[in-house]
């Protein structure tokens, strides 16, 4: 646990809290911005054109998806009023969404899908008010399969895209088309200029609907249409609010789509924590709750206008690990950007008029990198045969249910659909048996007592019984309780900082869990302001021997294997693991 520095620190051109230069922020941010309107409008026609919808929804649903995803992504910026995670997260129309909300516009249009995602955001929030208690369930492995499980759900769509030409075109038309889009994007990727990378999709664009024109198949008339500055009509009479049988059927599809956007929310906000850093810090949970906060209160705002809930794109992380930028003033003038360009139809139309099999490319290639990205994490994270056969399960059943391979007649029935999303089944599939791990792992024994001084011969009599039950040998039990009693110390001292006692109405609880090489000790107390984490980097190898804070930092990073340190809003978690060899 010696202070090292983060591997991308030295390649960070402007971190989380530094200001660029205000020309280099405007040029990175219309660039942003110019890049996010594709897949927003992308992901909205897609939903739009197969629900059957109006175009006059469509033009409102783009609108206010843009509308919205730049406010939220300011909001992530700034973080107002504890609402947002300070990071450069770029917030819009969620991919994850698609399936639930084609459902709800057949069903019921947008006043249907307005209530449904308006009660998602109330289980957001309540998602980001308890996060800690979620710690558990929202896991690397759980994440990553779920990002795949997207991609899962979403490619089918690209692929009947890749055919879609209008009648009388060229049967070699379609696949030409995406023939060309595909190959010149994947090269671009694989070997263009670093420049040029992040102009990729646009340029792909335009190869596409070169290739297009040479089959006749390309019509910009919409775009001579569309005027240079407006807004579109409003396409939606409000919420419907009869909470129908309908509602009700479909209200578990968008609740666990909900947790899907919340889990990679989570995800984001964490690794931008880390590629904002310029040094190795802990993750300041609050800050995260903060994050999931703001894509709540944007799905709040995207319930009422009737469209698709937001959730973080990869341009603030590719703009980080890629330019080598994280500065969340940045972030500000994304938002901004991105909110001008809504009152440019013609901006919007231009997309609309790009052929389908070369959208259909575009997302081939793109939720191909995301189906990558989740096997990536779940590669990295996965320990041992249990998690194999967890992952592959939930994964197989998930694709299943989305290609209509297992039990199809029971997914056409009414209650069957809402069962007849992969991603939902999927997801539930591995909650379960993470679930079904937790429940029937090694018992966990618990204790509460105030945050005292006082209190440690209690601590240290749980610790000694703890052992005694497992048969720990007499140094590794010394080991134990040194460690449990630095921790103790270390949350007591933090009030040191507060020049205040520690008093006794605050209470710790401590849960011990055995295991094969060692014991998780978890200390649950109220919120400080320091971080341990943090302060046992910052300490060095070299601690002061005259700081009694200096040397408990100092112990107990000698007795434990690892010390984690996460803050919330509402609980300070102290986890720390000792060995038993």
């Amino acid at each position: 646990m010696t202070a090292q520095p983060a591997k991308q620190g030295s390649k960070l051109r402007y971190a989380a809290d530094e200001v660029p230069p205000l020309p280099f922020s405007i040029i990175v941010g219309v660039q942003t911005a110019i890049l996010i309107i594709v897949p927003v409008v992308i992901v909205t026609t897609i939903v739009t054109r197969v629900a059957d919808q109006s175009d006059e929804y469509l033009s409102w649903a783009i609108f206010s998806s843009m509308v919205i995803g730049g406010l939220i992504t300011i909001v992530q910026a700034r973080r107002i009023g504890g609402i947002g995670g300070g990071n450069l997260t770029v917030m819009g129309a969620s991919g994850a969404s698609i399936g639930v909300a084609v459902l709800a516009l057949v069903a019921g249009g947008p006043p249907l899908l307005g209530a449904l995602v308006v009660a998602s955001a109330l289980c957001q929030f309540a998602f980001a008010a308890r996060l800690a208690l979620l710690r558990r369930i929202i896991t690397p492995v759980v994440s990553g399969t779920l990002t795949a499980l997207v991609a899962v759900t979403v490619m089918p769509l690209g692929f009947a895209m890749l055919t879609l030409v209008p009648e009388g075109a060229s049967a070699a038309a379609a696949p030409t088309i995406a023939g060309v889009t595909i190959l010149f994007v994947v090269c671009l990727l694989l070997r263009g200029p670093r420049r040029l990378r992040a102009w990729t999709p646009v340029l792909g664009m335009v190869v596409g609907c070169v290739t297009a024109a040479f089959f006749g198949v390309l019509d910009f008339g919409r775009v001579a249409d569309a005027s240079w500055i407006g807004v579109p009509a409003v396409a939606t009479s409000g919420l419907d609010l009869n909470l129908g049988p309908t509602f009700w059927i479909l209200l578990p599809g968008f609740l666990f789509v909900t947790f899907v956007i919340t889990v990679r929310q989570v995800g984001e906000a964490v690794h931008m924590q880390r590629l904002g850093e310029r040094e190795e810090k802990a993750i300041d949970f609050r800050r995260v709750q903060g994050s999931v906060a703001a894509c709540g209160t944007g799905t709040l705002l995207s319930g009422f206008a009737g469209v698709l809930p937001p959730w973080p794109y990869l341009a603030g992380i590719s703009l980080a690990t890629g330019v080598g930028v994280a500065a969340r003033k940045v972030g500000v003038y994304i938002g901004a950007f991105f909110m001008l360009l809504a009152f440019i139809p013609k901006i919007t139309a231009g997309i609309l008029s790009i052929p389908a099999p070369v959208l259909g490319a575009y997302i081939v290639v793109i939720f191909g990198m995301m189906f990558v990205q989740g096997m990536r994490v779940i590669v990295q994270e996965a320990r041992g045969r249990q998690d194999s056969l967890i992952v592959g399960l939930a994964f197989w059943i998930g694709a299943g249910i989305q290609f209509q391979a297992i039990f199809p007649a029971h997914l056409a029935t009414p209650t069957g659909r809402m069962l007849a999303n992969g991603l939902t089944v999927g997801g539930l599939t591995i909650l379960f048996l993470n679930l079904f791990m937790e429940l029937t792992g090694p018992r966990r024994h618990r204790t509460e007592m105030a945050l005292h001084p006082a209190r440690l011969p209690e601590l240290d009599r749980f610790l000694v019984a703890f052992a005694a039950r497992y048969k720990w040998n007499e140094k590794a039990t010394h080991r134990l309780r040194a460690a449990s009693e630095e921790a103790l110390l270390s949350l007591l001292r933090q009030d040191e900082d507060e020049q205040a006692p520690a008093s006794e109405k605050r209470r710790l609880r401590v849960v011990a869990r055995n295991a094969r090489d060692g014991a998780l000790l978890e200390f649950t107390a109220g919120t400080q302001a320091g971080n341990l984490e943090n302060e046992m980097v910052h300490l060095g190898d070299r601690p002061d021997p005259t700081s009694e804070r200096d040397l408990s930092l100092s112990l107990l990073r000698h007795h434990a294997s690892s010390v984690k340190h996460n803050q919330y809003h509402n609980v300070d978690i102290l986890t720390v693991r000792v060995d038993r060899a």
